[in-house]
């Protein structure tokens, strides 16, 4: 368990780092992904989901606030270093507990560190 904040990952530690539905305000975001992308190793891949703000529309999920949520521009800009080997935004059934239910608006990343 750690504070997303300040959790420091390594350097080329990790082969592969999941992201689902971490929305952090942008500045700790920012921080952690540059730290992510460090923390990967050569050849290492994140997949990512999380809402983007069009589901402030939908209100089947996610943050109460658009500034939490993701975009594939924002991801390209923060994920500096990572090749996207997908990267989508798009519309999609979620079904994931009470508060999680219904079309969704998502941001969906597969994103690999060049070797």
């Amino acid at each position: 368990v750690a504070d997303l904040a300040d959790w420091d990952p390594g350097e080329a530690r990790w082969d592969a780092i999941v992201s689902i539905w971490a929305h952090l305000p942008p500045p700790i975001r920012a921080a952690l992904h540059r730290r992510v992308v460090n923390a990967l190793a050569p050849g290492g891949l994140l997949l990512l989901e999380a809402y983007t703000p069009e589901q402030m529309a939908l209100g089947s999920g996610g943050p109460p606030s658009a500034a939490m949520m993701m975009t594939p521009e924002g991801l390209r800009s923060e994920l500096t270093g990572l090749a996207f080997e997908r990267l989508e935004a798009l519309e999609r059934d979620v079904a994931e507990g009470r508060y999680h239910q219904g079309r969704s608006a998502v941001v969906q990343a597969v994103a690999r560190k060049p070797a």
